[in-house]
């Protein structure tokens, strides 16, 4: 529920004014009703059989059915008898209307979704030496029209333990388990947006733009075309793997390495031209190839600490990833088409910037045309700069010779000034997760972090730009001009002050390029706890069986020695966007636990 009434205000002293219908503040009091009824169902059946103390079978099949079911209702009600009071019978008569009647709007909307599979799996191990599992799904989707709605989904693996071997027996003192695996399988992915992705809607809540009897009249309005061959995304994987244990099973140590092929991803298809008037329909019209690996390395043991044992633990995980476009139509490599076969994903193009200009002589003589990235609104010319570049603007690169600033022909290998300068795609993600218990007392302690992710600020990040986006912002960092070009202060961070040049894509700082491109690897105290429970011996003698004292911490503290600025958390600038997102927060939990 949500209610708005006429607002009052004061410019001066003793004169209050009111705010009203024709200022946009309207007296509405909007209620909403959503239904949203998700049902599953699952059976299946399990046989399992040993025999010979050697072979073991398992095998499970089974039918998964799902649906949900979701309905919209909304109620606007106008001119309500009571601003204190909200009920959808107070709403009054519309002045505006000659014959008084109620103004009141409705809107609804309702969506079906409904998926099905039959899955099985078999799974068999020879005293437990050597292991075989074969899966298969066949799932359908209403998201897809007749003939395009299954997909199968077969996926196998086999695994080696070599230290069930007769041969390994001379290395078990010290090497407790040594195992090699491989799979390959296929995922269907149908998540989407929308219900109805291969339907053209009708749209039944616009008006006409033009008056017909004096009124604006309902209108009705088809979607954008689409493609009725839409069907399953694919996701197929090979992985090879190792585990290898020692000392006891106190080290031990997991490698994977991996690729996978999306296929049929689902993008926007051919360019169509303006002529067509609507906007270009998702197909599955491109390949992507991932390749990356994992590796987990753990230690874990105890020794006596003043005669009370201390058991202690350290893993460190870490991965990397690599992905590339394998199949899409576009033989050119136009970037008008987005992607192209052999680009790396998350790759990040821009001009190169190599500083800023001394004088307002050396601006104004520079025989490099910026206009593709001089809005003119706020970069005009005059008599003393005939480009409208001062001292303390960027000065842009002319890679190519050409005497202007610009994408050549904006395609791969003709892109005049354009280069790839970065990757927003995460590398080297980590995670360090550290424990000890000793005499009642625990510690766990869990760091998370990538090692590097690049990341231009966004058009209008306000976060990072500050009144370089909109000179008019309430909140301006702290000692921020410290950070802005001035006569006295040219080895500055920022170019000279000036409004509204990063807010838009065409402008110095909305445009990418090398000056500002950030690293946003980070390392991040994401968990602390420390507890400590009371002894036995305190609590012996009376009802309560245990007494435990704790802390936890969350998001405690971040290192991105990358990132230029105090204001912008990594994780938030991983998000893209113009950064108006609720920070990261910091949390502290003191509690007691008591078991009686």
């Amino acid at each position: 529920m949500n209610r708005s009434v006429e607002g009052q205000y004061s410019m001066y002293p003793g004169v209050v004014q009111v705010k009203n219908d024709k200022d946009g503040f309207y007296d509405v009091l909007s209620e909403s009703a959503n239904t949203n009824i998700y049902q599953v169902y699952n059976l299946y059946a399990t046989y399992e059989n040993l025999w010979a103390d050697a072979h073991a079978l398992k095998i499970m099949a089974g039918v998964n059915y799902e649906t949900r079911w979701i309905k919209d209702l909304g109620l606007k009600g106008y001119n309500l008898y009571s601003t204190e009071l909200n009920d959808q019978n107070l709403v009054g008569a519309d002045p505006a209307d000659p014959d008084g009647k109620k103004r009141m709007e409705t809107s609804g909307g309702q969506n079906e979704l409904k998926t099905a599979g039959y899955f099985a799996r078999i799974n068999y191990d020879y005293k437990g030496r050597y292991l075989l599992e074969v899966n298969g799904r066949y799932d359908g989707s209403s998201r897809f029209l007749r003939g395009h709605r299954w997909v199968f989904s077969p996926s196998a693996s086999i695994g080696w333990r070599i230290s069930e071997e007769p041969f390994f027996t001379p290395l078990k003192e010290w090497w407790d388990n040594a195992k090699i695996r491989f799979s390959y399988g296929q995922l269907g992915n149908q998540q989407m947006s929308s219900y109805y992705p291969a339907i053209r809607t009708v749209n039944t809540a616009g008006k006409s733009s033009y008056l017909l009897g004096g009124a604006n009249l309902p209108q009705a309005s088809l979607s954008a075309p689409v493609s009725s061959n839409l069907t399953w995304e694919r996701s197929i994987q090979s992985n090879l793997g190792v585990d290898l244990a020692f000392f006891g099973n106190r080290l031990e140590f997991s490698g994977e390495a991996y690729i996978r092929d999306t296929k049929d991803m689902l993008t926007a298809g051919e360019p169509l031209p303006a002529v067509y008037g609507a906007s270009v329909p998702q197909e599955n019209v491109a390949d992507l190839r991932t390749k990356g690996y994992e590796l987990s390395l753990s230690w874990r043991d105890s020794f006596k600490l003043g005669s009370k044992p201390f058991a202690y633990s350290a893993s460190v995980v870490f991965s990397d990833y690599v992905s590339h476009i394998t199949r899409f139509n576009n033989p050119e490599k136009l970037f008008a088409k987005n992607y192209w076969v052999g680009m790396k994903y998350g790759d990040i193009w821009a001009y190169t910037v190599d500083g800023l200009f001394a004088t307002d002589e050396e601006a104004a003589n520079y025989p490099v045309d910026q206009s593709k990235v001089n809005d003119s609104q706020i970069f005009p010319t005059s008599a003393t700069s005939p480009n409208g570049l001062y001292a303390g603007d960027m000065r842009f690169v002319d890679l190519d010779g050409d005497g202007a600033i610009n994408k050549g022909r904006e395609k791969v290998g003709d892109s005049g000034d354009w280069q790839i300068i970065g990757n927003s795609q995460p590398r080297y993600n980590y995670g360090i997760n550290l424990t000890a218990n000793w005499n009642g007392i625990v510690l766990a302690v869990f760091f998370q972090g990538i090692g590097k992710m690049d990341w231009y600020p966004g058009a209008d990040a306000r976060a990072f730009w500050g009144p370089y986006a909109r000179p008019y912002m309430t909140f301006i960092p702290k000692d921020f001009l410290l950070d802005c070009w001035s006569e006295e202060n040219p080895d500055a961070f920022y170019p000279r002050p000036r409004g509204y040049v990063a807010m838009n894509a065409n402008r110095p700082l909305g445009v990418a390029n090398t000056r500002y491109l950030q690293n946003i690897g980070y390392l991040r105290l994401k968990n602390l706890t420390v507890g400590y429970s009371l002894p036995d011996s305190v609590l012996k003698n009376c009802f309560i069986h245990k007494v435990r004292f704790y802390f936890t911490g969350e998001n405690l503290f971040y290192w991105a020695p990358g990132l230029h600025g105090k204001y912008v958390d990594p994780e938030m600038a991983m998000t893209g966007g113009n950064l108006r997102l609720y920070p990261w927060q910091k949390s502290f939990i003191f509690g007691i636990d008591i078991t009686l």
